[in-house]
C-alpha cells in the first residue's frame, strides 16, 4: 500500500490520513484520520478539518471528470472525516 501511495504522490503523513480512516477503532483513530496528534490545538484541528474537506470534496472530482468509482472513494473518505471531526468536536466540545 505504501508503494502504490507513493506512486499516486502521497506524502507519508496523507499515507497514514488514509490507512487511518480504513483502519481498526481506537482512541486516537480520530486524530489520525485527520492527520494531528491529540494535543493539536483548537485552531490547528478546525484548519486540518476545513483543508481536508476542500481537498477531499466529491465535486472538486466530478469537476475534474473523475470516474465515478474516485468519486465514491471521496464520499467515504469525507464521511471518514466528518466522523473523525465530529469526534473529536464532541470530545473536546469544539464551538
Amino acid at each position: 500500500l505504501r508503494q502504490v501511495a507513493a506512486e499516486f504522490g502521497f506524502d507519508q503523513a496523507r499515507f497514514e490520513r488514509i490507512r487511518a480512516s480504513y483502519a481498526g477503532k481506537d482512541a486516537n483513530e480520530a486524530y489520525e484520520i485527520l492527520g494531528l496528534k491529540p494535543g493539536a490545538s483548537e485552531a490547528t484541528i478546525k484548519k486540518t478539518y476545513r483543508n481536508l474537506i476542500k481537498e477531499n470534496h466529491p465535486d472538486r472530482l466530478i469537476a475534474k471528470g473523475m470516474p465515478q468509482e474516485f468519486i465514491d472513494i471521496a464520499n467515504e473518505k469525507m464521511a471518514a472525516i466528518n466522523n473523525a471531526y465530529d469526534q473529536i468536536e464532541k470530545e473536546r466540545a469544539l464551538s
